[in-house]
């Protein structure tokens, strides 16, 4: 099943997505950003993994398409649930480098969390950002989600201690008939 934002599709990954695999695995600006793998990482390994992850009740992973061209994939998005009892999951997307700061992540994200708090009935969701991806940050601030914690030198890169960033969002409610919030009154 698709998921339809205004600018992009999300969509289960294809075929012709292995170029843009490729290019986001090879791409050394992303994996600093994003704490990708530490070492070379061929494509049948990565498409194995994305593809043994797809449409699981422990996630939802998408490629990132444009809506008029849905077959072009642009980047991959991931929901991770993190804790069913809590109803917690996280978040994060890489984004091909050509197709950033033009609104298709924020409106992945904002596809994808809607998603996320209608159809799977999640109470929260975050997503962990290194200290200096300002970009994340911004992106993700636009989205309604606000940091919630700063995990101190959670990260070793070379040779030193990096900070990350958690940026949170939860579910928001509906009044119930006695004026309550209640979660079984979800907003859909």
């Amino acid at each position: 099943m698709d998921i339809t934002g205004n600018k992009v599709v999300l969509r289960a990954i294809e075929e012709q997505d292995k170029e843009m695999f490729v290019d986001l695995i090879k791409d050394p600006q992303t994996a600093k950003v994003t704490k990708g793998y530490s070492q070379p990482v061929s494509y049948d390994r990565q498409i194995r993994w994305f593809r043994s992850k797809t449409d699981s009740v422990n996630g939802v992973h998408r490629i990132i398409a444009d809506r008029e061209d849905p077959h072009a994939g642009l980047g991959i998005i991931i929901l991770s649930i993190v804790d069913q009892e809590a109803r917690s999951a996280r978040i994060c997307l890489k984004l091909m480098r050509a197709f950033r700061q033009k609104g298709y992540g924020e409106d992945a994200v904002a596809a994808l969390v809607s998603y996320a708090f209608q159809e799977l009935k999640l109470n929260h969701i975050y997503s962990h950002i290194l200290e200096y991806n300002q970009a994340s940050r911004r992106l993700f601030e636009k989205c309604g989600f606000q940091q919630e914690a700063v995990q101190k030198s959670r990260v070793n890169e070379d040779g030193r201690s990096r900070n990350v960033y958690v940026y949170g969002i939860s579910c928001p409610l509906r009044l119930s008939k006695n004026g309550n919030p209640s979660m079984a009154s979800r907003i859909s």
